[in-house]
């Protein structure tokens, strides 16, 4: 083999795993995952949502997902350590239902709130339509494991077609 299709080789292996290994999360760290609390909360009300196990010093958009509606939040940006704990505020005209908190940044994060009605207000149920946003969804290892294994496959291809083209470009050449 030469030394230009070795270097090839070497380059395109290269560019595989740093394409894939970002996949696999941060160090290995399969601990990410946020939480609220309290878990059930009156339309109006605060809660306490916390990340850990999450890249240090991170944006994450924090949105509430629910029947017909999504509720943005501000942005909530990580310590050194990888966690973050902001207080919010669930609006008021919400109906009563389960949302779904979601942290948004190198994957998606969620969990879930139940939302009764505020004080005073009607309880209307909340419809079975889909909400109006779509975000990324996870993988799982194995996924992530099959994605490597045929991006190794088609770099594997790619060499072996070079080498070929490489092998009867110079046995055509008088």
């Amino acid at each position: 083999m030469s030394s230009r299709l070795l270097r090839a080789a070497a380059t395109s292996m290269t560019l595989a795993f740093a394409l894939v290994a970002p996949a696999f999360g941060h160090g290995g760290d399969d601990a990410s995952a946020i939480s609220v609390e309290p878990a059930q909360v009156a339309a109006g009300g605060t809660v306490v949502l916390a990340g850990t196990g999450l890249e240090p010093d991170s944006d994450r958009q924090i949105n509430l997902v629910g029947p017909d509606v999504v509720v943005p939040f501000p942005k909530a940006t990580t310590d050194a350590d990888g966690m973050f704990n902001v207080t919010l505020t669930i609006p008021d005209h919400l109906p009563a239902g389960t949302y779904t908190f979601q942290a948004i940044g190198d994957e998606t994060l969620t969990t879930d709130l139940t939302v009764t009605a505020a004080a005073g207000a009607a309880n209307p149920e909340p419809k079975n339509e889909a909400a109006a946003v779509v975000t990324p969804r996870d993988r799982s290892g194995l996924e992530l494991g099959i994605i490597a294994i045929l991006l190794v496959v088609a770099v594997g291809g790619g060499l072996l077609l070079v080498t070929r083209a490489e092998r009867f470009g110079h046995a055509a050449q008088p």
